[in-house]
């Protein structure tokens, strides 16, 4: 039944009674208890449900009855069924209305019959305006079919499908989905295939429409789009609006007017969206994305946060390492200061492979660069560890010819590493757990950048055996991320931030003829609450930088052949079994380092 504990338990009883107590409990359920906000909330109702939700709101005439209904008697006029499933949550059914087959029912809410006439009149509106903006998807849909194109759209379409971790998406009663934490429609069950071999007259209205639809997101801005609808209702005229919206915070951005993109056609309004994307990149606005794990929605946004985004100084951290552990003295020009010091740490780790002495670094000493600015961003975000991940051997992106990604399909998970530290004081309450999960997270990072490496080539050039996922690009900021997620609750994962490299306001990490985004990161992670705010996200993203200036340091030296570069070492099994990041000397000055001390 509906009512629950601040645990999630469920509350018993047969009834509230009328009063606001039974709306309180519907809002609480809704939201799940304050975890996502009401507009989300609503946002993954139908029409008909989300205007009855506004309309019974704070009512005291609505009445909650908890008794399960007797299947074999009709609803009365006046009552609306309750039920709940794993991914879509709450749903309201009409009187009458019969449940989805897989729902549990929780309840019912009685509800006075000029609120329920209302709602309708309300609905009636709404549903025609959806009506005219649905033909023109269906125009859209019938002009790929008449000239043959429409077969190829949705290979591609199944394509982009895969390269997308989760997709959730909801038309009316109906899902699309695929995802490994829940139902996969799409692909596993074979609905786009299905759809490949019956012609179009023989689809449901929502498979014509989810088509062209989720067509034109991917024309707005990549298959990252399809997760902005995660867990909540695409429709014609949404879309629309959310192109429209977007379309006008972009102009904004860029102080441009915005002209009448209203009367576009929907694909050419999703292209214009799409062009104005990468020139806000470039403006004085930083685009990110907020997360939520329990409906996978990530939805994009604007952050006030001018260029050129790297730090005004070099983090106390990374400056008493560089000065003490690399001999270099800060200037106060951090790019060239990080260079530096990388060049500082090639030259130790080519002596140390030339003559390793008794016991060289495991990590070596661009690891251990590396662990500074990661220790440096989890302190400067009081996160609870936090981690960066890339190629162990940056010779292994080599191809036979430039640009070409034979060398980066060779590349196994071990080919690649993750830079996964604790915080110096916060996991103490861990203990000997603390060593587990920073491997697990190390492994998960080694699987995603292998996962990512070839996202940033044509199709064409990818075998269609190799699974890949398109690469982050932006910064985001997520909650309650160990819902669904198998490896972020073994790892207690609940906030974390990401900040991804090449960031897309510089020009991509180009190597051996080819450009790539998302192959380096910081990543930050909480256990427990607050959430990360966005001043955190802006801090990941000023280490993010001294990340970027490190690889393109090292890259720029290997393809000149003026560097020799040697793999990364360490940050393996044993490395963390054997509690290795505390015998990093950057580990030992943090911990050594109180907080607000004055920078070198």
């Amino acid at each position: 039944m509906i009512p629950r504990t601040a645990d999630g338990a469920t509350a018993t009883g047969s009834a509230t009674g009328p009063g606001p107590g039974a709306t309180t409990l519907l809002l609480a359920e809704l939201t799940r208890n304050g975890r996502i906000s009401l507009r989300l909330a609503c946002s993954r109702l139908t029409t008909w449900e989300s205007l009855l939700v506004q309309h019974v709101l704070g009512r005291g005439d609505v009445e909650f009855l908890a008794t399960d209904p007797d299947q074999h008697e009709p609803a009365a006029p006046d009552t609306v069924t309750l039920t709940r499933s794993p991914l879509a949550g709450l749903s309201l059914w009409a009187p009458g209305e019969p449940t989805g087959p897989e729902a549990e029912h929780v309840g019912g809410l009685r509800v006075p019959v000029e609120v329920l006439d209302a709602v309708a009149e309300e609905t009636r509106v709404f549903e025609a305006r959806e009506a005219a903006d649905r033909h023109e998807a269906d125009t859209i849909l019938r002009t790929w079919e008449k000239n043959g194109e429409l077969d190829d759209r949705l290979a591609r379409l199944a394509d982009w499908v895969e390269r997308v971790e989760s997709v959730y998406i909801l038309i009316g009663r109906d899902v699309f989905s695929k995802s490994d934490a829940g139902t996969n429609t799409l692909t596993r069950q074979g609905l786009l295939t299905g759809l490949r071999a019956s012609p179009v007259d023989d689809w449901r209205p929502a498979d014509r429409l989810f088509v062209v639809l989720a067509y034109c997101l991917f024309v707005s801005g990549r298959s990252v789009r399809f997760e902005e609808f995660n867990g909540l209702q695409l429709s014609a005229t949404g879309l629309r609006e959310f192109l429209l919206d977007r379309h006008a915070q972009y102009c904004a951005a860029l102080d441009r007017v915005p002209g009448g993109a209203a009367g576009l056609p929907l694909l050419e309004l999703a292209q214009v969206v799409r062009e104005l994307m990468h020139d806000v990149d470039r403006s004085e606005l930083m685009r990110y994305r907020r997360i939520n794990g329990l409906t996978f929605v990530k939805n994009e946004r604007l952050l006030d946060f001018p260029l050129p985004r790297d730090p005004e100084t070099m983090p106390e951290l990374v400056a008493r390492h560089g000065r003490l552990n690399l001999g270099v003295e800060p200037t106060g020009d951090v790019r060239a200061d990080l260079r530096a010091m990388t060049l500082a740490a090639v030259a130790l780790d080519a002596a140390a492979e030339a003559d390793p002495g008794p016991a060289p670094p495991a990590q070596g000493a661009v690891g251990e660069l590396l662990a500074a600015v990661v220790l440096s961003s989890i302190v400067a975000t009081d996160a609870d560890y936090g981690m960066s991940s890339s190629v162990r051997d940056l010779s292994g992106l080599r191809g036979v010819r430039p640009g070409s990604p034979d060398g980066v399909l060779t590349l196994k998970k071990g080919d690649f590493f993750c830079c996964c530290l604790p915080h110096p004081s916060r996991m103490a309450e861990v203990g000997e757990e603390t060593a587990p999960i920073l491997w697990r997270s190390a492994q998960r990072m080694m699987y995603n950048r292998w996962h990512f490496a070839p996202g940033e080539y044509d199709r064409a050039e990818i075998p269609d055996k190799r699974h890949y996922f398109f690469p982050p690009q932006v910064p985001d900021i997520a909650e309650h991320a160990e819902h669904h997620h198998g490896g972020h609750v073994a790892s207690r994962v609940r906030y974390t931030i990401r900040a991804p490299g090449a960031q897309v306001w510089h020009p991509p990490f180009t190597v051996f003829g080819h450009g790539y985004r998302g192959c380096y990161d910081i990543r930050l992670v909480r256990m427990e609450g607050p959430p990360f705010t966005t001043t955190e996200l802006a801090e990941a993203v000023r280490h993010c930088s001294l990340v970027d200036e490190l690889w393109r340091t090292l890259a720029q030296g290997l393809q000149s052949g003026t560097l020799h570069v040697p793999p990364v070492d360490g940050f393996d099994r044993s490395w963390y079994e054997s509690r290795g990041w505390e015998r990093l000397r950057p580990f030992g000055l943090a911990s050594r380092t109180p907080a607000g001390a004055d920078p070198v």
